[in-house]
């Protein structure tokens, strides 16, 4: 089946009229702006995007800026948004997608998703530092050498399918949280994920560990080093929490079940961002002066009172006949914002659009004034 830009014709467009990746780019953006206005659009572009078929692009959209820009700042929002999304994710499966559309319940909680992502504080972006081609010599090991080995290492290098070179990365690892270092830490879990791509390539077949570290989660061959991390990372986490060192036991399983459970709306970066964040919990909380997950909702009564003008949202983008060619505007979300030739071109043919926006945005000014 091609779609209408397939065949040459004008590209498909949202239920609201809006090019699907420019939709979800507006809404991406508006995440990290504050105001009544901005969260009127958010809600506004969140409405469209769902009800024009891009759910599962708007929950990885919330996700991403969960692991990237909240992080540490909530980690209570990562058992928050797993909930919330097994929950919407249910009620697709037992309805069809106009009826759930058309659902308050639906909407409602997919509008709190998003509303508790806006008002949840962000934290710059972690950064991880550089990891030279030097060091992946056998020069450069040993003059680094290895640290002390811990208890939580022997629980988990095993020498049966683990090579010793993962032992004395984890030694480091385990060092650098023992001192808070997370950017050395940091440093060491990109070093290891880097080894392991250059000894794949080396030889074909090779790998640094043949443990299957899954968890349980009914998949095999979950052997990488990425599972050898989160493995070490949860006998840390079990000495610092007996100690009473860190106490977000939900919180951090939480991120482990979502790495190890290969969720489709945390895949890429995002995976990479909640090592990032394990990796912080483990090197700064203890630090805290409460080791704990500050809670969620700031004001549980304005929070109550912002969700119940959520299917008002809903209502006015229902308003609106589906979109023609549902296929291809699910493709285009998923697309993750590129836009082909025709696309980019038609956009600057529909300038209008701006012009409506401006008027939206006036719209939503005199909505928030009265209310």
């Amino acid at each position: 089946m091609f779609s209408s830009t397939e065949k040459g014709d004008a590209p498909v467009r949202t239920r609201c009229g809006y090019l699907p990746n420019e939709a979800l780019r507006s809404f991406e953006k508006t995440l990290g702006q504050s105001g009544p206005v901005a969260t009127g659009r958010a809600l506004h572009f969140a409405a469209d995007v769902v009800c024009s078929g891009g759910l599962e692009s708007l929950l990885r959209s919330l996700w991403e800026y969960a692991v990237c820009h909240v992080g540490l700042a909530s980690p209570r929002v990562f058992v928050y948004l797993k909930r919330r999304t097994e929950e919407i994710m249910d009620m697709t499966k037992h309805l069809p997608d106009e009826q759930a559309y058309a659902l308050e319940e639906f909407e409602v909680r997919v509008g709190e998703l998003v509303l508790v992502l806006r008002e949840a504080p962000a934290r710059t972006a972690i950064s991880w530092p550089k990891v030279g081609p030097e060091t992946h010599t056998e020069s450069w090991i040993r003059t680094v050498g290895s640290a002390p080995e811990t208890a939580a290492l022997r629980k988990v290098w095993r020498p049966e399918g683990d090579l010793s070179i993962l032992r004395t990365a984890g030694t480091h690892i385990c060092k650098a949280i023992g001192e808070g270092a997370t950017e050395t830490a940091l440093f060491w879990v990109k070093w290891l994920f880097e080894e392991e791509g250059r000894v794949k390539k080396e030889v074909k077949g090779a790998t640094l560990t043949t443990i299957d570290r899954g968890g349980g989660f009914g998949k095999k061959n979950k052997s990488g080093v990425g599972f050898f991390v989160l493995a070490l990372y949860a006998e840390i986490y079990k000495e610092l929490a007996a100690k009473g060192a860190v106490r977000m036991n939900e919180e951090f399983q939480t991120l482990l079940d979502i790495w190890r459970g290969g969720d489709k709306q945390v895949q890429g970066g995002a995976k990479r961002a909640i090592l990032a964040v394990l990796t912080q919990i483990l090197c700064e909380v203890p630090r805290w002066k409460v080791p704990a997950a500050p809670a969620l909702i700031k004001d549980p009564v304005a929070m109550s009172q912002a969700i119940r003008q959520v299917p008002k949202f809903f209502r006015e983008v229902l308003a609106y006949d589906p979109p023609q060619g549902m296929q291809a505007v699910v493709k285009a979300f998923r697309s993750r914002g590129k836009a082909d030739a025709k696309t980019v071109a038609a956009a600057k043919k529909g300038e209008a659009h701006e012009d409506q926006m401006s008027a939206f945005d006036r719209a939503l000014e005199a909505y928030f004034s009265r209310a």
